[in-house]
C-alpha cells in the first residue's frame, strides 16, 4: 500500500506562516483493558519564530483507575526534533513512514507514570481530505487511516500490557489558524476488535457547536468502505459530563476555570443511511479530559476535550451485516 504522506510546513513566502498548524495523532483502544489512549505531537506557528511551540500530549484512560499521563510543551526551533515526517519531544514522540503510513510511537514519561513503545501498521485505505477546507479565518485539511494493526506494549502506573491485540485509529492535521479563532470540531473514531467495523466520524464547526457545517461518516468493514455524508447522517446528543476529570497543562487550567464545567456529551447518537446501506452508533462516553491549547502568536486559546468511552453499534454495507460493540474516542474542540 502507497500512502505519501508527510509534514507540511509552510513554503517561504506564505502570508499565513504564523499561524501554521501540523500534527500527528494516535488512538490506541486495548480492548482487553477496556484502556484508550491518545498521544499527539504537534506544531503551532511558524518555523523560526521563537515564539513557536511544539506540544507532545500522552494519555491514556483505564476503567477504574482514570487518566495517566501528561502535556509537554517545547521551543518548536530549539528543543524539538522535528523531520520530514516526525515530531520528537522529550517525553512523546511519533514517526510517520511517508511512503508506509507506518507510525512508529515512543512516550517515556515515568514521573506521570506511562511508558509505550509501539508500531501501528495501516489495515486498510486512507481517508484523504487534501483540500483546503474554510475553519475560522483559515483552512484545514486531512488524512486518517480508519485501522491499524499493532505491536509494542505500553506501561501504565507500573501495569504491563502487550497490545498486539489492540486497535488503532491516526490522523494526521494541516492548517492555518488561530487558537481562540471561532472553530471547532468534533471527530470520533469507534474501533470493533478485529475483524470487526471501523467508524470514524467528522465534523468542523463554529466554537459554540450551534452552527456545525456538514459532518461525515466512514465505516470500514473488511475490505469495504462506505462514506455516508452531510443529509444521510442524523447526529443527537444525550447527557453531559458535571465536570472534566483531568485539564492539561496544569498552569493553563488555573486561567481557565470557567472552563472546567462545559456542556460535552456523555452519549452520542449517530444514524446513518442512504436508503440502502445503513449504520447506527451509539457512543456512551466514561471520563473527559481537556488539553488547552494556547495560540503562540495572538492571545487566543483553544480547548479540546478528550472522551474515552465504549459504542454499540448495527448496520448493513450490502450484505454485509454489522453489529456489536467496542471502544471509542471523542474529540470535542471548542
Amino acid at each position: 500500500m502507497s500512502y505519501f504522506d508527510s509534514l507540511r510546513p509552510p513554503l517561504p513566502f506564505d502570508p499565513l506562516v504564523a499561524v501554521y498548524k501540523d500534527w500527528l495523532h494516535l488512538n490506541i483502544l486495548d480492548h482487553a483493558t477496556g484502556s484508550v489512549g491518545i498521544i499527539n505531537a504537534s506544531l503551532h506557528g511558524a518555523p523560526g519564530d521563537v515564539r513557536s511551540r511544539a506540544i507532545g500530549t500522552a494519555l491514556v484512560h483505564t476503567p477504574g483507575r482514570g487518566w495517566t499521563g501528561n502535556v509537554e510543551i517545547l521551543s518548536f526551533g530549539e528543543a524539538a526534533a522535528v523531520g520530514r515526517s516526525s515530531i520528537g519531544l522529550e517525553h512523546v514522540a511519533l514517526a510517520l513512514d511517508p511512503r508506509s503510513g507506518t507510525i512508529l510511537v515512543s512516550v517515556e514519561d515515568r514521573g506521570h507514570g506511562l511508558s509505550l513503545r509501539a508500531t501501528a501498521t495501516p489495515a486498510a485505505s486512507p481517508i484523504i481530505v487534501e483540500e483546503r477546507l474554510p475553519f475560522g479565518r483559515g483552512w484545514i485539511s486531512w488524512r486518517a487511516m480508519p485501522r491499524l494493526s499493532l505491536s509494542g506494549e505500553w506501561i501504565v502506573e507500573g501495569e504491563r500490557t502487550d497490545l498486539r491485540g489492540a486497535s488503532a485509529y491516526h490522523d494526521h492535521n494541516w492548517g492555518r489558524w488561530h487558537w481562540g479563532d471561532d472553530v471547532g470540531w468534533e471527530w470520533g473514531c469507534f474501533l470493533q476488535p478485529v475483524p470487526g467495523a471501523a467508524i470514524v466520524l467528522s465534523r468542523t464547526t463554529d466554537r459554540s457547536h450551534r452552527n456545525p457545517g456538514p459532518p461525515s461518516l466512514a465505516v470500514q468493514a473488511g475490505n469495504r468502505r462506505r462514506t455516508f455524508r452531510s443529509a444521510s447522517i442524523k447526529l443527537d446528543v444525550d447527557g453531559e459530563f458535571d465536570m472534566v476529570s483531568r485539564r492539561l497543562p496544569g498552569a493553563l487550567a488555573a486561567l481557565h476555570q470557567d472552563h472546567a464545567r462545559l456542556q460535552l456529551p456523555r452519549r452520542l447518537l449517530i444514524r446513518a443511511s442512504d436508503g440502502i446501506d445503513h449504520v447506527t452508533v451509539e457512543f456512551t462516553g466514561r471520563e473527559a479530559a481537556q488539553l488547552i491549547a494556547g495560540d503562540p502568536i495572538v492571545r487566543g486559546y483553544g480547548f479540546i476535550n478528550e472522551i474515552a468511552g465504549e459504542f454499540i453499534c448495527e448496520g448493513k454495507l450490502g450484505d454485509l451485516e454489522i453489529s456489536g460493540g467496542g471502544l471509542g474516542a471523542l474529540e470535542y474542540v471548542c
